[in-house]
């Protein structure tokens, strides 16, 4: 039988900034081109754990989501995010937090 348990809510993280520019094509024609710059800026998001599998992996997967935060709504099984943490979130903190299994 697998398991399943949510960790969803409010969290700060360091985003990249994008800057426009205009660039002259070749012929003669202006356009407009978003360039990340090495800029970044703090955001407020929210966003969303599913995770699915063993008791023991679960455990360790919500302990890992503590620091790493979701992108978005992501489904995934908590081995493959222990495996690969960066896939699936980026470096922040939760500012509210629910647990839900």
């Amino acid at each position: 039988m697998v398991k399943r348990i949510a960790v969803y809510g409010v969290f700060e993280t360091l985003t990249p900034v994008f800057q426009r520019y205009w660039k002259r094509r070749i012929d003669g024609v202006l356009q407009r081109y978003w360039k990340k710059t090495t800029r970044l800026k703090k955001v407020t998001m929210s966003g969303r754990y599913e995770f699915h599998g063993r008791g023991r992996d679960l455990f360790k997967a919500v302990r890992k989501a503590h620091r790493v935060m979701p992108r978005g709504y992501v489904d995934v099984s908590a081995e493959k995010f222990l495996e690969h943490p960066e896939r699936y979130g980026q470096e922040g903190s939760w500012i509210e937090k629910d647990i839900v299994s």
